[in-house]
């Protein structure tokens, strides 16, 4: 008999779109999974520690995956959770939201109570380590795809460019917007420059941004991204803390040239395909320079790089996590 496994699919109706993305292509590859879609409790603890023990019990789950941080802490099957990062143990200032001590014990606790826990990079296991080194044995690094809908599209990116009433040149940025991102850094690059920038994302907690000076999408599909990817320069990625950062190997695919930082999981994802830099300001201005002298070894390195990150390999070794507890 097939197992039967539950994961929590409540970010493919309202997301972050980050995680949305992971679950509707782990949906798409490992056919036993099982979206679970209730929106009652609104309460994410009470829905972790309610809901989702009810609903084990009554479809019968051999196992749940929770996608994003916070899982069950009491069910009736063994729970496989996702951690991205852990910005909240490393600094709150990198942590973009509500960060109060009961949050950030659940976050633990979450951990604590996995059976195992997928991460999605080495940077990641050894930051959780580093804090939690008894957690060592339950994690596993599963890598991110990249899905063929980021591609190449001329097309794309001049309707896009009209539909928004973009320049024919212009930086980049994709994610929301807080202190790590270093958003302000890019904004002043892009005024030296001259170059106009396009930021993609919402702003939260200690955002510093001068909306006056940029140009600030929101309520962007998935075809108006990959317009965006298509029709820029650089994407510009300064980050100080991520996990993986879908958005690199993403503009990979459509073609974009990436500056990125020198930090956290960045070099492991991009390798030598993009230009890692020190997160200030005059070490991106030299990184974009380098970028639009040669722009065309960057968008074959890029592409070259994508090919390694593929949902369907994803979706594989998260399989095999699975069955290592049914």
């Amino acid at each position: 008999m097939e197992a039967r496994i539950g994961i929590d699919g409540r970010s493919l109706s309202k997301g972050p779109p980050g995680v949305a993305t992971v679950v509707r292509n782990l949906l798409k590859h490992i056919p036993q999974l099982m979206p679970f879609q209730s929106s009652f409790p609104a309460n994410n603890f009470l829905w972790n520690q309610i809901r989702i023990p009810a609903a084990t019990f009554q479809l019968r789950w051999d196992l749940y995956h929770a996608p994003s941080y916070t899982s069950p802490l009491v069910n009736f099957c063994p729970t496989v959770l996702s951690v991205h990062d852990v910005s909240y143990l490393a600094s709150d200032e990198w942590y973009p939201y509500k960060l109060d001590r009961f949050r950030k014990k659940y976050y633990v606790e979450s951990m604590m109570r996995a059976a195992r826990i997928l991460v999605p990079s080495e940077f990641s296991r050894q930051e959780i380590i580093r804090f939690l080194p008894e957690l060592g044995p339950r994690l596993r690094k599963v890598y991110l795809g990249v899905s063929s809908e980021f591609r190449l599209d001329s097309n794309l990116a001049e309707r896009v460019r009209e539909r928004r009433g973009l320049p024919d040149r212009f930086l980049l940025h994709v994610g929301d917007i807080h202190p790590r991102r270093r958003v302000d850094i890019i904004q002043s690059v892009a005024g030296e420059l001259g170059i106009p920038l396009v930021l993609v994302g919402r702003p939260l907690k200690g955002a510093k941004l001068d909306e006056a000076s940029c140009h600030l999408l929101s309520g962007v599909s998935q075809e108006e991204l990959v317009g965006l990817y298509n029709a820029a320069t650089v994407l510009v990625y300064p980050s100080m803390y991520e996990g993986f950062g879908l958005p690199l190997l993403e503009a990979m695919a459509c073609g974009l040239p990436v500056v990125a930082a020198n930090r956290a999981s960045i070099p492991e994802v991009c390798g030598d395909s993009a230009v890692l830099v020190e997160p200030v300001r005059h070490a991106i201005l030299e990184g974009i320079g380098r970028i639009l002298e040669s722009p065309e070894e960057y968008i074959a390195r890029g592409l070259d790089r994508v090919r390694g990150f593929t949902w369907k390999e994803t979706a594989k070794k998260t399989a095999r996590v699975y069955e290592e507890l049914l």
